[in-house]
């Protein structure tokens, strides 16, 4: 459990002092929780018999002399025995008879001494009546608990500190991770898994992290506090008591196991309840076109049955833990009352043959004790209680660890090569790649695109197209086959550094929430307005920003949705033309554009792309006529390489794809 946990447990160390502050209030929560506890002796052995706490010091000093003065004297009539005994084994059990009473004539020494330096303190300020000291033990009682009730905030407040920050950069880490997650893994897990994991797993993680600094400490230290006093008083009787509780941790581990299981099932269905929603909510004018509710509340509702399965069952666990330890505690003070009712009325008494004491224990001592065995349980009640808050957040957190510390396969070598600007060719040499084993995508494809070339990428859906260049821009490394750009194999360059000289943009085009002015500014760090205006102007921008409210300031909201898909596709082209690179992707960049309109883009484009390589991926013959070659690829082949003007003319492969439009 705690193994598991390991990795948020360093991470939150920088917080030490906050576990600190945290750990100390904790100790002193336990302190004050004895304390408090404590008052039922001054109650029972001096209110309740009308004495005053002087009055009973002089009592036990008295009782302890004359308990020295009998043990001394058995002592005495033990040694006579011992004198005249010939059996060896009487001879040991006479000694350890000695020796027993000897040491209770020290523990009574000690009591004499202990009393002696307090005696003055008392005289001086203890309440001199039963009435009295009992108001002295309730305003200890009073001033304890609001003691206790400060302590446990400030707790509380070092513990949130501790387990919320670590949360926060826990999900600052593993957001990180997963933008550095290669490709094949991010399409594996899906949007919804790592929303699981950023989420609801983060949230499993705070909660076992508060739990651990603040219950899993605090609790603990007030079951040592009361089981210390409780063996001060009779540690045998302690051991009595305690004889459940290897019965009670081998039930919680037992527990323990299948909680961690179970939350496991717990974390994939709430994984399996996110992709419905964004899958729903996102293609919701889809669902409603084609009235698809029903079936769609038909998947939630599936969904949300299987994951209400798993916390029932997470419930289940939760329901047995409380009344199997609450029964184990009521048969361990079962048995300390059968044993401490002994003591009570007997000296001498035994069990299984061993002598426990040789007086019998005092009603107030006896009261304390079970006091103080009823302090204990009730923090071993609350701990088994969060048993499962650290199983789950101990599973969660091994959960990121094992999907986000996986090395990605697409990685900067440990001595990258470093990439000068673009200014030569971009080959793919015979390069095969699948993106699923057995199905392959690409097959041998060799192809060689100078420098400044405006390349045209055409085929049928599924040919390899968009491939072509992801593997260009180092999402996927080719499973064969290498890509280099000025002679340079791509692997051996940090991917960060080779896709500053690249802008893409696809037909899908993507803004993310704020203003016309940020999104295109998104493409050039720290650009001026200047630059950002001019390249919306090349992208056609400007024609209709007039007709938005707030002109280049207006909110475009969530995924450009107060946009229209064309007004969406250009100011992604202006983002593009804002990081001026040396290598610029279109895929089916402006399929979203009227014809009036494209034509505009497609003059604005051609000065534009004069002065880069220019890889174009489109279904438009008006798209075409911007290259200065195409090629035609079939099931993952090049089957044609020509100019825009030969591809007309003799390719069949291109004529078959453009009949149509021809």
């Amino acid at each position: 459990m705690i193994k598991q946990f390991l990795p948020a447990i360093k991470l939150s160390l920088r917080y030490r002092w906050s576990i600190s502050g945290a750990v100390i209030c904790s100790l002193i929560v336990a302190v004050l929780c004895v304390a408090s506890i404590t008052t039922v002796f001054p109650i029972v052995e001096s209110v309740f018999q009308k004495k005053t706490i002087a009055t009973w010091i002089v009592e036990e000093v008295t009782d302890s002399e004359a308990r020295i003065t009998r043990l001394t004297g058995e002592i005495e009539s033990i040694e006579t025995q011992l004198n005249l005994a010939t059996d060896a084994n009487e001879q040991v059990n006479l000694r350890d008879e000695i020796d027993r009473r000897s040491g209770n004539i020290g523990t009574a020494h000690e009591t004499i001494d202990f009393y002696a330096t307090i005696s003055p303190w008392v005289e001086n300020y203890a309440p001199k009546t039963p009435w009295g000291t009992l108001i002295a033990a309730m305003v200890w009682l009073l001033v304890a608990a609001a003691l206790k009730g400060i302590f446990l905030i400030i707790g509380a407040l070092f513990v949130s500190r501790i387990s919320n920050g670590t949360a926060r950069d826990m999900r600052r880490i593993y957001y990180r991770k997963a933008l550095e997650m290669d490709q094949v893994r991010f399409d594996q897990m899906g949007t919804s898994n790592i929303l699981t994991h950023l989420s609801h797993n983060m949230m499993l993680i705070s909660s076992g992290l508060a739990i651990l600094y603040g219950k899993s400490i605090r609790e603990p230290l007030k079951i040592i506090s009361c089981l210390s006093v409780a063996a001060f008083i009779s540690w045998p009787l302690l051991l009595i008591s305690l004889t459940l509780m290897p019965v009670g941790a081998w039930v919680v581990h037992r527990l323990a196991r299948g909680m961690k299981n179970a939350t496991r099932r717990e974390v994939l269905g709430m994984a399996d309840i996110f992709d419905t929603l964004i899958e729903t909510l996102s293609s919701i004018k889809t669902v409603r076109i084609f009235n698809r509710e029903s079936t769609e509340r038909k998947r939630f509702k599936a969904n949300a049955e299987m994951l209400y399965r798993m916390s029932m069952r997470m419930r289940f666990y939760d329901a047995l833990v409380q009344p199997i330890t609450e029964l184990l505690g009521i048969v361990s003070i079962t048995l300390a009352i059968l044993a401490g009712g002994w003591l009570a009325l007997s000296s001498d008494a035994t069990l299984f043959g061993n002598t426990l004491n040789h007086e019998p224990m005092s009603p107030a001592k006896l009261m304390l004790f079970f006091a103080m065995l009823a302090g204990a349980s009730d923090p071993a009640r609350k701990l088994t209680e969060i048993v499962n808050v650290l199983v789950r957040g101990g599973t969660a957190c091994e959960t990121l660890v094992k999907i986000y510390d996986i090395k990605p396969c697409v990685t900067a070598p440990d001595k990258p090569l470093s990439i000068p600007q673009h200014s030569e060719k971009i080959e793919f040499d015979n390069v095969v790649f699948a993106y699923q084993p057995q199905q392959l995508v690409l097959k041998n494809v060799s192809l060689t695109i100078p420098y400044g070339q405006t390349l045209a990428i055409v085929g049928e859906n599924g040919c390899g197209k968009s491939t072509l260049v992801n593997l260009l821009a180092r999402f996927y490394d080719p499973r064969v086959g290498r890509i280099l750009i000025d002679g340079i194999d791509i692997r051996q360059t940090n991917p960060r550094k080779l896709r500053r000289q690249m802008a893409w943009v696809t037909q899908d085009s993507h803004l993310f929430i704020g203003s016309v002015l940020e999104n295109i500014g998104y493409g050039l760090r720290g650009a001026t307005q200047a630059q950002i205006l001019n390249a919306a102007k090349l992208a056609q921008v400007d024609n209709y920003i007039d007709q938005l409210a707030n002109g280049y300031e207006t909110d475009i909201g969530e995924g450009g949705r107060n946009l229209s898909a064309g007004q969406r596709q250009r100011v992604a082209l202006a983002r593009a033309i804002l990081a001026d690179p040396r290598i610029l992707i279109l895929d089916e960049a402006t399929s979203q554009l009227d014809g009036h309109t494209e034509q505009l883009v497609h003059e604005s484009l051609r000065s534009f792309i004069k002065a880069r390589t220019t890889i174009i991926i489109t279904h438009r013959l008006s798209t075409i006529s911007l290259a200065d070659r195409v090629i035609v690829m079939d099931r993952g082949r090049i089957v044609s390489d020509s100019t825009p003007e030969d591809a007309v003319q003799s390719s069949k492969e291109f004529k078959h794809l453009f009949a149509k439009s021809a």
